[in-house]
């Protein structure tokens, strides 16, 4: 699906109130605390993607705030990837700031408090990637951060790159084909992520190949309910405290990083279609009733299962 909006029929100040009102009800919801000039114009471009959505947006000079009550009223608290593609500006969270250019990437988590300023006309492609389809690729997602990819790194050219023309494209494919389309889409931008982040924030070699295996095998075995620290520890021939901290290196813990693995292959499990029932969805992914997974589903995408079955 496909949704355009612009300003060319409105004047005055009439023109910012509408187009604050259309970005919160169809990007994210923010304020504009320092206006705009009386000719503001702006212009964009929604494209669904099954799960994903990318918005092609060209505007005048404009701040943005997202604060307490902006994340009250939002339905959803996704993440953003904005690729700006002309002019620059500021992203401001957690009493930090960073500038960025014309070709850079930044990628933030829509539940906090944050500001973004735009102060000459600018051109940008935002991605809306739901929670679950980030947190599952990039370690530390789960945490309320914001990271700013320098354009020029190979990577996150090559994600500039199908981003653009995703939005270039004159009709969009099937909604299985877009559903196809968005693990390559998100594991691209997840390897330019992991660029910036370095490694300082990996394990040694050795620990990360363990690393690797361990979560490889807990990938296979999501529905086993009986999984603990005690047990992994014991198949892989080393103390939990040992476990524990090859987790900590990304940020997480071992059972927290479990919980986020079910909880997100249940999503994609009931987005993509593949799971029909709730219930069927539960026990698939290590819950032992309906009702506990329902609670824990909700408390972390806030939304019902259902409604995503329904969807």
């Amino acid at each position: 699906m496909t949704l355009i909006f612009q300003t060319d029929d409105f004047e005055g100040a009439d023109r910012l109130e509408y187009w604050q009102n259309m970005i919160s009800q169809h990007h994210v919801s923010v304020v504009s605390p320092g206006g705009a000039a009386q000719d503001f114009s702006g212009r964009m471009k929604i494209d669904d993607w099954g799960g994903l959505q990318f918005s092609d947006t060209t505007f005048s000079p404009i701040s943005y705030s997202h604060g307490v009550e902006e994340i009250r009223q939002s339905e959803r608290d996704d993440f953003l990837c904005v690729l700006s593609l002309e002019g620059g500006g500021r992203f401001c969270n957690n009493d930090s700031s960073f500038a960025f250019s014309a070709g850079d990437m930044v990628v933030y988590d829509t539940d906090q408090i944050y500001a973004i300023e735009f102060p000459e006309k600018a051109r940008t492609i935002s991605l809306r990637i739901p929670r679950p389809l980030i947190i599952s690729r990039l370690s530390g997602a789960d945490r309320q951060f914001a990271l700013h990819i320098d354009g020029a790194q190979p990577m996150a050219q090559l994600a500039a790159g199908l981003m653009k023309n995703v939005c270039a494209l004159d009709e969009l494919p099937g909604s299985q084909r877009c559903r196809d389309a968005e693990a390559p889409i998100l594991d691209l931008l997840s390897l330019a992520a992991r660029d910036l982040r370095g490694e300082e924030q990996r394990p040694t070699p050795g620990q990360h190949m363990l690393l690797k295996r361990i979560k490889a095998e807990l990938m296979e075995r999501l529905e086993d309910s009986t999984i603990s620290v005690t047990s992994i520890a014991q198949e892989n021939r080393i103390s939990p405290r040992t476990l524990n901290r090859l987790f900590a290196s990304e940020g997480t813990t071992v059972m927290r990083w479990i919980w986020s693995q079910r909880l997100a292959a249940s999503y994609r499990a009931m987005s993509e279609g593949s799971v029909r029932q709730v219930t069927e969805a539960a026990f698939r992914f290590g819950f032992k009733d309906s009702s506990h997974f329902a609670r824990a589903f909700r408390k972390e995408f806030n939304i019902p299962p259902s409604k995503l079955i329904g969807s």
